[in-house]
């Protein structure tokens, strides 16, 4: 989303065990325009792949999981590291959520987990492949 790298492919190499998730917005292949919407906010972290729930391993990629970045509690970005590797933290009001876990809540006051986001490798880039499998940000009603 920001730094170095802004409107550039994320590479597996990018995206490292231990370090913060990156916010990142996903490109479109065929045009390479970087669909920058707030909806469209992603959150990458790579977690070792021992650690992957059995349900979360098949939607990631060398242990690089996706998730919308948009908290579930009141919608802030999420973009925190927890100590826990495998979490990530909403700065906003401290919703933690369990990446290697279908991002479940692990702390609330969030109480939807976050929508994964399917990813693969392909010719040395992350790629998305598939659809968010569930809503993103807060509840409506």
């Amino acid at each position: 989303m920001t730094g170095d790298k802004e409107g550039q492919p994320v590479t597996p190499d990018d995206v490292k065990v231990g370090e913060p998730p990156l916010l990142v917005y996903p490109m479109d292949p065929a045009t390479k325009t970087v669909i920058s919407s707030r909806a469209s906010l992603l959150i990458l972290k790579r977690i070792d792949e021992a650690d992957l729930d059995t349900s979360t391993k098949p939607h990631s990629a060398g242990g690089i999981v996706a998730y919308s970045a948009i908290c579930t509690h009141e919608g802030c970005p999420i973009s925190g590291q927890h100590e826990n590797p495998r979490m990530a933290l909403c700065n906003c009001h401290g919703s933690t959520f369990d990446l290697g876990n279908n991002g479940t809540v692990a702390h609330g006051p969030a109480v939807r987990r976050l929508a994964m986001l399917p990813v693969t490798i392909t010719d040395g880039e992350l790629v998305v492949a598939g659809k968010l499998d569930g809503p993103i940000g807060p509840p409506t009603s």
